[in-house]
């Protein structure tokens, strides 16, 4: 091993500039893109680890876009700024890989769909966007939260004007309206990002940080 790292540096001394570069891409190349690859992953795994210890802020998904709305866009960058929050130690996620119809016969099977179920029935997710029927439907679920529950009250009377209602069938068989989401068809996701053509916010059952879904909603309307 010794007799070879000398014959490698004498060798490596007699070379000139790029040539000297040429010859390590030539017998090294194996290992140096090894040991790139391995450090990406490294560096991936150590991203992934601080971003799953830190507290999250907010979780939202949008379902049938292809605008750039998502981590790190300017809409995204434009919300943090107005929470005034630091996204160096609060997750602020915006998912937006994901793509179903609700109106559909089924969507059972769907990967996204099952992605979003997931979300939902875990706590993970707070908030989520889609066209405005499609939200309807996903209301009739029971995955979204009744605006009329005291956690979202205040939400519910402000945006009164909005309230997207289905009907909901009581286990005695009496019907009454449940408002499940808000329509925001007016809001910058449409007027300035074109992401929709129309939609609505619609908020997890079990969503945690329904502060920061109100503020998303003053954001996307465009209120101080």
């Amino acid at each position: 091993m010794k007799d070879w790292l000398e014959q490698e540096k004498q060798k490596f001394s007699h070379l000139l500039g790029k040539q000297k570069l040429w010859y390590l891409w030539d017998y090294y190349r194996l290992w140096i893109v090894g040991g790139v690859a391995l450090l990406l992953i490294v560096g991936l795994l150590i991203g992934n680890y601080i971003r799953a210890n830190r507290e999250s802020y907010v979780y939202l998904l949008y379902v049938n876009t292809f605008a750039d709305i998502g981590e790190h866009s300017a809409f995204w960058e434009g919300y943090v700024d107005f929470c005034g929050e630091d996204p160096t130690k609060v997750n602020i996620t915006f998912d937006t890989e994901n793509y179903y119809d609700m109106t559909k016969s089924s969507v059972t099977g769907n990967h996204y769909y099952e992605k979003t179920v997931v979300l939902i029935d875990s706590g993970t997710m707070d908030g989520i966007v889609m066209e405005t029927e499609n939200l309807a439907r996903l209301g009739e679920s029971g995955r979204l939260i009744d605006l009329q529950d005291e956690r979202t009250q205040a939400l519910a009377e402000q945006y009164a004007d909005r309230l997207i209602t289905v009907i909901h069938t009581e286990e005695d068989g009496r019907q009454r309206e449940i408002p499940v989401g808000i329509d925001i068809s007016d809001s910058t996701l449409v007027t300035q990002e074109n992401a929709y053509v129309d939609c609505a916010l619609g908020i997890a059952a079990g969503a945690t940080h329904i502060e920061a879904v109100g503020q998303f909603l003053a954001y996307v309307l465009q209120e101080e």
